[in-house]
């Protein structure tokens, strides 16, 4: 008995000294099936869509994982008597080719993972060439693998009892001939090798030397395996990453995936390597990275920061003045003092970017105008809220600024240009930057002292993905002079202070600040005569929790943090209502425009869970499952309240029509990341011929057409809709 607890004892011995091998192979394993079958499937499924290219380096990166578990499994596994005192468990030093199966199942459940993404993707690319691009990494995987391996018995000491063809039973015959080959020829001649080795038993403390080195001084063949597989990890490391392009996000063929599996790598030998040090002494792992990074945090070079220009004269762009312009330029008889059209786009990620990419399209296309102008030209105001921030961005920049006529394009191929730009993927760039540049603010901060450095990060490595994805250069202050001349509808870009709680509106149009609206913080007025890329204020409001940053200003004062609109209030109905007020307020009575009040949400309000049966166990994550469900549920409520008041208000003073159209994608399922797949991409197109398909559905698409152009005349079950806002 007291044999089998001995036993059960060093097998937990050696399960804690390997938990890092462990923790990441159990990972590697089951991250496929969390992006295929949990509820974080809309966050981590589109990982493992991957074209030929990225399928190669996926697998290339994969088993260069697995082979570096292995090589720290065996040094645990074959010093773990001499450097923690316990019995030994591996009492060979040989390393047998079902090692090498076994060390690649991991890679398998990867494979198997992006196989069925494959497969559901819309005759993406043949799978003869995905599957040649499988195989080619995988090879290259193991040739790399295998030539660490021959460099190492160059290096390391000869053992003439235990030869390397014996210690090493890898397959294929010619394998074997280089093996010994490579532990009769010194890559390195030193002409007195013993010395370094006598040296080192002196010098070095006999319990640093422990599980380190030999009794006559020298390095152990396994480390030196590991030095060697460190080695070419970080020769990859750099290679993948000098496939991005530029530091500055430009595309490269490298997909997310593999920046998450080279990060993996890194952290397997860092971590395995401390642990092994400090497990001898019973120091825990957790304490050095927590000095660590409590030493890191102490720098303000540490932090997250966006850019703002300063000197900058911000021309002033009241609400009424913009909802008037649009107003005269659309009158008609059943609209004596005008109309106008405000858009309010919910987030969503990059489903949300698309879906108002694909929606304000699709009604620019279909609302043409006899008096020349068309849908583009009678938005006066478009608030929109983390994804559909993006999507907005893009189909903003489309207006043009010079010519005869400036204003909207109202060409088929200007749309097409919005909806490929609003659904271009930009998550290899966010996971490039999350491995290769914000790792120097927790280890390497007090490097960080220009503001180039300093403003360098994932969020801002986004901004320049949608910067060459649209060429926009722009500032809010060159938007705001359309905006003042009328060729462009203001926007709102709406984010969150994380330290208040308070809406932070980063526009093109003047808000009040004053005693009715003490709660709504601008841009101009924290930061006056300052600016702002268009791309950073689009950024900041589609600051997606943890794949973005929260940033805050890069000025010589503190400052709050911005994150994602949505955590105030996701739809973007709240500031549109507050804008929408103080123009009507400001405007003459008997002056004031009829209003078409556009929602654009990327999620169906039907697609609320179910009741299910839980245990005690809810209420350790109940507070968190209510606060994200108050972040949906509550403000939709909210803002279908505030609407119906708003038209009750102003129809009642001053006989103004608000009428609303909501526009909600009926999918389910929506990807969250940014980045969608061509089977996604069309599942945008096909709702939308639903929409228009659908009787019901179809009521808030003709009411636009009929608000845009009454000569239009719009059906019968349009005109008797209910206007309410829902």
């Amino acid at each position: 008995m007291n044999g089998r607890f001995h036993n059960i004892a060093t097998f937990f011995s050696y399960a804690y000294l390997l938990r890092i091998p462990l923790l990441i192979a159990t990972f590697m394993v089951i991250l496929p099936p969390l992006a295929l079958w949990s509820p974080l499937r809309s966050l981590l499924e589109n990982l493992f869509v991957l074209n030929a290219w990225g399928i190669f380096w996926a697998m290339m990166i994969a088993l260069t994982l697995a082979w570096s578990l292995l090589v720290v499994w065996r040094v645990v596994l074959l010093n773990g008597k001499e450097r923690f005192d316990i019995d030994q468990w591996k009492k060979q030093d040989t390393l047998r080719g079902r090692s090498l199966f076994w060390a690649s199942l991991p890679t398998l459940s990867l494979f198997g993972c992006a196989c069925l993404e494959k497969r559901d993707e819309l005759n993406w690319i043949p799978w003869s060439r995905w599957l040649g691009g499988a195989f080619g990494g995988a090879l290259i995987a193991y040739v790399a693998g295998f030539f660490g391996l021959v460099i190492s018995l160059t290096l390391a000491p000869q053992y003439k009892t235990h030869p390397a063809t014996q210690r090493f039973k890898i397959p294929f015959p010619f394998s074997q001939t280089i093996l010994g080959w490579a532990e009769n020829f010194r890559l390195i001649k030193i002409p007195n090798p013993d010395r370094f080795a006598n040296w080192a038993k002196v010098n070095v403390p006999p319990d640093l030397r422990t599980g380190y080195l030999d009794k006559d001084g020298h390095l152990y063949p396994g480390h030196w395996l590991v030095v060697m597989l460190l080695a070419i990890t970080a020769i990859l490391y750099e290679v993948v990453g000098a496939f991005k392009g530029s530091r500055l996000g430009l595309p490269s063929t490298v997909p997310a995936l593999s920046y998450v599996l080279i990060l993996m790598v890194v952290l397997t030998f860092v971590l395995s390597m401390v642990a092994f040090f400090l497990d001898r002494y019973r120091v825990p792992l957790l304490l050095p990275i927590a000095l660590v990074c409590t030493i890191g945090g102490q720098f303000p070079q540490s932090d997250h920061y966006f850019a703002i220009r300063d000197g900058v004269s911000i021309a002033s762009v009241p609400p009424s003045e913009t909802l008037a312009i649009r107003g005269q330029r659309n009158k008609d008889s059943q609209h004596p003092y005008g109309r106008a059209i405000v858009v309010a786009t919910a987030g969503g990620g990059i489903q949300a970017a698309g879906w108002t990419a694909k929606v304000l399209t699709e009604l620019q296309n279909a609302c043409p105008s006899d008096s020349g102008l068309n849908f583009g030209d009678s938005i006066a105001a478009i608030s929109a809220v983390s994804g559909g921030a993006v999507g907005a961005m893009f189909y903003v920049n489309q207006y043009e600024t010079v010519g005869a006529t400036p204003g909207y394009p109202a060409t088929a191929a200007d749309a097409g240009h919005v909806l490929a730009e609003a659904e271009a993927p930009s998550l290899s760039d966010v996971a490039w930057a999350m491995v290769y540049v914000d790792p120097d603010r927790v280890f390497f901060p007090y490097a960080r002292n220009s503001s180039e450095e300093k403003v360098l990060d994932r969020g801002y490595v986004l901004e320049q993905t949608w910067r060459n994805e649209g060429s926009i250069y722009a500032y809010l202050s060159n938007w705001r002079e359309g905006v003042t001349q009328g060729y462009r509808p203001a926007v709102i870009f709406n984010s969150t202070i994380a330290e208040t709680g308070q809406p932070f509106l980063l526009a093109t149009t003047d808000f009040e600040t004053g005693k009715e609206q003490p709660s709504r913080e601008t841009f101009t007025r924290l930061f006056p005569n300052s600016d702002l890329p268009v791309v950073t204020a689009a950024r900041l409001a589609a600051s997606f929790p943890f794949v973005s940053p929260a940033s805050r200003p890069l000025t010589n004062k503190p400052e709050n943090h911005v994150v994602d609109g949505g955590y105030f209030d996701n739809f973007g109905v709240d500031s549109l209502v507050a804008w929408l007020n103080q123009a009507l307020s400001t405007i003459q009575d008997k002056q004031r425009p009829d209003v078409l009040f556009i929602q654009i949400r990327s999620f169906p309000y039907d697609s609320l869970p179910a009741p299910t049966t839980k245990g005690w166990f809810y209420q350790a994550y109940a507070p968190l499952n209510a606060l994200i469900s108050v972040r949906t549920t509550a403000q939709l409520v909210r803002d279908r309240d505030e609407l119906n008041l708003l038209a009750a208000k102003w129809l009642a003073k001053d006989n103004v029509r608000i009428t609303f159209a909501t526009f909600e994608f009926p999918g389910q399922d929506a990807p969250l990341s940014w980045m969608m797949t061509k089977k996604q991409e069309q599942r945008i197109d096909d709702e939308w011929n639903k929409t228009l398909s659908d009787p019901v559905k179809r009521i808030d698409f003709e009411r636009v057409r009929s608000f845009c152009n009454p000569q239009i005349e719009a059906k019968p079950e349009a005109v008797a809709a209910p206007a309410e806002a829902r």
